[in-house]
């Protein structure tokens, strides 16, 4: 029976290691990963915020800002973008309105390679994210 159990525990996903606000996954500046998106980098986290889609319109990618993510309206890209975006992909519902505020769990990945072909300068990735509610 004790091995069932250890068994289950083995098998279910690590929880996440609690809401983090996406402003405090930056540094003061805005452009490099905090001391605490390095102490997160690899581990499940919960995230809150807006979603939009990339410009690059990539299936399976999403944004996630803690304001409205509209792209530039001459060139379409997101430098206009505010601080605190993080590029999320997983197997997420569609959501019918782009800019609702939703919280998303998934694993914080650094790695500037994990958000190739999101059309997103230096921004962290959320991966095997999941929306956790909406």
């Amino acid at each position: 029976m004790l091995a069932c159990v250890g068994l289950a525990a083995a098998l279910k996903p690590a929880a996440a290691q609690g809401r983090v606000a996406l402003r405090d996954l930056y540094d003061e500046t805005g452009e490099a990963p905090s001391a605490l998106a390095r102490r997160l980098d690899g581990k499940r986290v919960a995230l809150e915020g807006l979603v939009a889609p990339v410009p690059s319109g990539a299936a399976g990618w999403l944004a996630l800002g803690e304001t409205a993510l509209v792209p530039c309206q001459l060139c379409g890209g997101a430098h206009d973008w505010p601080t605190g975006v993080v590029s999320v992909r997983g197997e997420l519902p569609h959501i019918a309105d782009p800019y609702s505020r939703v919280t998303i769990e998934g694993v914080l990945v650094l790695d500037p390679a994990a958000r190739e072909g999101t059309g997103l300068p230096e921004r962290l990735v959320l991966r095997d994210a999941g929306l956790a509610s909406a």
